[in-house]
């Protein structure tokens, strides 16, 4: 379980590196803009505003632990499979090849 939650440990940990994930799909996503379909091109948008909007609240996050004597975040027991999944759903949906007309 401790590898599970590995990765947004270290998210947590330095503040703007949580923006790298929305921003590699971002970049991603605006390189293969015109080759998606309508649903494929809404799934990537939706992922990559989610992690965006994630790296904006860890860094948020960060600067709050700091003015706490014992902070616990539980919001990452929910989040991260959330994360997860709109990772998975996002680079999926920039690496489908387009349906043929």
């Amino acid at each position: 379980m401790e590898l599970f939650f590995l990765p947004v440990v270290a998210l947590a940990t330095v503040p703007g590196l949580a923006l790298l994930p929305g921003l590699a799909l971002a970049a991603a996503l605006r390189l293969r803009w015109a080759g998606l379909g309508a649903w494929p091109r809404r799934l990537a948008v939706g992922a990559t505003l989610f992690w965006l909007a994630y790296g904006v609240y860890e860094t948020y996050m960060y600067f709050w632990m700091k003015s706490v004597i014992a902070p616990i975040r539980v919001d990452l027991l929910l989040l991260t499979p959330f994360l997860y999944l709109a990772a998975v759903v996002g680079v999926m949906a920039l690496i489908r090849r387009p349906a043929d007309p």
